[in-house]
């Protein structure tokens, strides 16, 4: 089920990304976001009434998202800037014909579209298009570098994320009720990373994020109570507001979380995307795996995990600096186009800094 599932949201999120326009971006992710966070918040809805039988839980999220899938799957069209790429202009020009028709609109008959994998257009050798994946970017100075912070920035953030989720067992709250709260707490991350997208730059609205979750993470210690020496004393309620500043802080990581994906999208070309997004996931997915042994240790010091969690998520947001901003930027079919437009765009800013 995970190997199946692994894939999924990183697809979703380069389709939709890829057939809009740049200040659209920002929105169509989160409303992605918003069904992901619904999804998040029917679990402890599910699991509570099944949790006698963890096999009719199994059961009842394998079946909605199969359903979903089936239903959905006539209603999805291939990306047409992945099909260009690919050298198939003519699929692509269907798939736009076919937008067009759903909006009322037109198209000119004699529509041709630029292929950039055709050296007789300004593009790449195609053979050499097909083949730039992985190798191509690690070979790239610059998407190697971008590549990498990405990956220590996700890192930090999936550590926090996934790890302040599975610290809520060390609040002395109802795990049911704990889950709950922080299921909510993603539905006003949604609203303000949406609106905050279209007022502030990516690179800033990442870092603040994470810097705020760290601190929340760091208060969390203040304010926790019911402890004797280094151990939890589970026979005492736990701290309102320390259950409160969790849930901001998991809110902050929320945003920074969303606000990566959209980021990594607009950082690199349509012929290395899907597997900078993967990369960026399977970074995010390490920081995952790695929290559990960070909340297992924090039962016997719950001041542990928040701390770890706390300097990790600054350590990630101080990283993002060093990536540039991507905010109405648009989006490049290939590494060599986008060094070139960037180039050119860095020269123009610097003349208008200079006159």
């Amino acid at each position: 089920m995970g190997f199946s599932r692994s894939g999924i949201g990183i697809c979703c999120i380069v389709l939709a990304t890829e057939v809009v326009g740049r200040k659209w971006r920002g929105p169509v992710s989160q409303y992605g976001f918003f069904f992901f966070t619904a999804g998040f918040f029917s679990l402890p809805l599910i699991a509570y009434p099944t949790r006698k039988n963890w096999r009719n839980l199994y059961r009842i999220i394998s079946f909605l998202p199969l359903s979903y899938s089936v239903l959905s799957f006539p209603f999805i069209s291939e990306s047409p800037r992945w099909l260009l790429v690919r050298g198939r202009s003519k699929e692509a020009l269907d798939v736009l014909r076919k937008f067009a028709r759903r909006n009322g609109k037109t198209l000119p008959e004699n529509l041709c579209l630029a292929n950039p994998s055709d050296p007789k257009e300004g593009g790449e050798n195609e053979a050499l298009t097909k083949t730039c994946t992985k190798e191509s970017l690690w070979r790239t100075k610059w998407a190697a570098k971008r590549m990498i912070t990405v990956m220590i920035a996700g890192f930090g953030v999936g550590f926090v994320y996934y790890g302040v989720q599975l610290n809520v067992e060390n609040l002395n709250f109802n795990l049911y009720f704990s889950v709950g709260i922080n299921a909510l707490m993603e539905i006003p991350a949604i609203i303000f990373g949406t609106i905050l997208l279209g007022l502030t730059s990516r690179r800033l609205l990442f870092s603040l994020s994470a810097f705020l979750a760290g601190i929340s993470c760091l208060l969390c210690i203040i304010f926790a109570h019911g402890k004797h020496g280094n151990k939890a004393d589970k026979s005492r309620d736990g701290s309102w507001a320390q259950l409160i500043i969790e849930g901001v802080g998991f809110m902050a990581a929320s945003i920074a979380y969303d606000v990566l994906y959209i980021y990594c999208v607009e950082l690199f070309p349509t012929n290395v995307r899907n597997f900078a997004m993967s990369q960026s996931r399977l970074s995010l997915m390490l920081g995952a795996s790695i929290a559990p042994l960070l909340v297992a240790a924090g039962r016997l010091s719950p001041s542990l995990s928040f701390l770890v969690f706390g300097i990790l998520s600054i350590f990630s947001g101080v990283v993002s600096l060093w990536l540039p901003e991507t905010k109405n930027a648009p989006l490049y079919d290939s590494l060599k186009q986008q060094e070139e437009e960037e180039k050119h765009r860095h020269v123009g800013q610097s003349n208008n800094i200079q006159a």
